[in-house]
């Protein structure tokens, strides 16, 4: 399986990196923020309660969606609480995002450390280079996102962001994986709860109409 797991990490790195070629980074991103604001005000119209809403997002790499638009409108947000990761040996633990932003481990950005202590988080908007057959996800292969969420009580509504359409149609994850509730790319916006049947007891990707590979 890791085996299997590692060559589609190969191959989705080498998709995003000829997708990036074939098509301007602008434009892939522009799609993916309009379909992202559009789930999130939809999410952020159900929330009750007097709290604030806690949402983690990421400073970006080069590789993946540019977040720092998002950033900037969610922070401004009255009722939003916006959160970074921030490295912690194998794992990460959330801050506050504020500036300045410095440069932490493995070249990823992050706000100051903090000692805030979070009640609960709402929703998690985690990059990654792809998907597999369980709505699990494919990342970078050291395994911090995996490792964080493993210490929630509560797992937040998680949105997975990709600038590739990168999925396929095996099972190459295992049980501690961090499964998603939506995937958003540039050519297609699919959602776990849509696509599993529970009597057939089996995945089905349908790819919305306006799917189309880039390649």
């Amino acid at each position: 399986m890791s085996d299997l797991k590692a060559n589609y990490r190969k191959i989705f790195k080498a998709n995003l990196t000829k997708i990036a070629r074939k098509n301007n980074a602008l434009w892939l991103d522009y799609k993916i923020q309009n379909s992202l604001k559009t789930e999130l005000e939809r999410l952020f119209s159900t929330h009750k309660g007097k709290r604030p809403i806690n949402l983690l997002l990421y400073y970006p790499l080069p590789i993946e969606f540019d977040s720092r638009k998002l950033l900037h409108i969610y922070k401004r947000k009255k009722g939003v609480q916006i959160f970074l990761p921030f490295m912690q040996g194998i794992s990460f633990k959330i801050v506050k995002y504020r500036l300045p932003i410095q440069r932490g481990a493995f070249g990823v950005y992050e706000s100051y450390d903090s000692s805030f202590k979070l009640f609960k988080l709402d929703y998690a908007i985690v990059p990654v280079i792809g998907m597999d057959k369980t709505f699990k996800r494919i990342g970078f292969g050291k395994g911090m996102y995996d490792r964080f969420f493993s210490t929630l009580k509560t797992k937040p509504q998680t949105i997975f962001i990709c600038r590739a359409l990168n999925l396929t149609h095996q099972k190459i994850t295992q049980p501690y994986d961090l499964q998603a509730d939506s995937f958003i790319s540039p050519f297609a916006t699919l959602k776990l709860k849509d696509i599993y049947n529970v009597n057939m007891g089996c995945y089905k990707f349908h790819y919305l109409r306006s799917c189309r590979w880039r390649g």
